[in-house]
């Protein structure tokens, strides 16, 4: 895995923001008849085929989720594997896969998330990249979002100029 760091002290700022490409991200949708336990089921299957979760985002109706990459390379992840991941859905959701994703994570202060938060979104707006997944721990100070590969390197040298330099 391709992994790009740049770390900074200062309190304000992000300690750290870190890159990691070459993933796939997998979006579930509930099926309107399911409701209760949908979460429960969704990540049965990914238990049941052995297949670690990395960054999570849920809402109401749907979950979307990043593959641990590096348990994906172990195994060497085939197409057919993904097939079969997306067969594991039916009757229970519609599922859309998306490779090649780009994960960018911002790990800082926690009392500074909303001024990292809009610092971000302030600069990824300049450029015109609309995140297609956000995570953010309620606990924790790690910022995840998902953007397609080639904006990627784009993605983290904007974030690196407005917060580094």
């Amino acid at each position: 895995m391709m992994r790009k760091l740049f770390g900074w002290t200062m309190r304000r700022r992000p300690t750290l923001a870190d890159v990691s490409f070459c993933c796939v991200c997998v979006c579930v949708r509930v099926l309107s008849t399911l409701r209760y336990g949908f979460l429960s089921k969704v990540f049965g299957v990914f238990e049941e085929l052995e297949i670690s979760v990395d960054v999570v985002a849920t809402s109401e109706v749907s979950v979307s989720v990043t593959l641990d990459i590096s348990k994906v390379w172990a195994r060497d992840l085939k197409n057919e594997e993904l097939e079969k991941l997306e067969k594991s859905f039916e009757g229970l959701a519609t599922v859309s896969l998306h490779t090649k994703r780009t994960i960018l994570s911002l790990i800082g202060n926690p009392e500074r998330s909303n001024e990292i938060l809009a610092r971000t979104f302030a600069v990824l707006t300049e450029k015109g990249i609309n995140p297609e997944m956000i995570s953010k721990g309620a606990n924790k100070n790690n910022i995840a979002m998902i953007v397609p590969e080639e904006l990627g390197e784009e993605c983290l040298q904007a974030l690196h100029q407005t917060f580094f330099q």
